[in-house]
């Protein structure tokens, strides 16, 4: 069955889609990592970019995945 001119053709869904309405993976922490994440965001619940890379740095974490 053809469609009528000017109508968009579904793409099939499933792995090979991308990233598009997908969710990422979820990170998973190591013990040490965890611990030191609780602490900082125990003393400061909102951190700024400036904390979050020096984090990122301390735990090998992408700066995108602590929040």
């Amino acid at each position: 069955r053809s469609l009528p001119a000017g109508e968009p053709r579904a793409r099939p869904a499933g792995p090979s889609s991308g990233r598009e309405g997908g969710r990422r993976k979820r990170t998973t922490f190591s013990k040490a990592q965890l611990e030191l994440l609780v602490r900082a965001f125990e003393e400061e619940p909102y951190p700024g970019i400036a904390l979050r890379e020096q984090l990122s740095g301390l735990t090998d974490i992408p700066e995108s995945r602590i929040q």
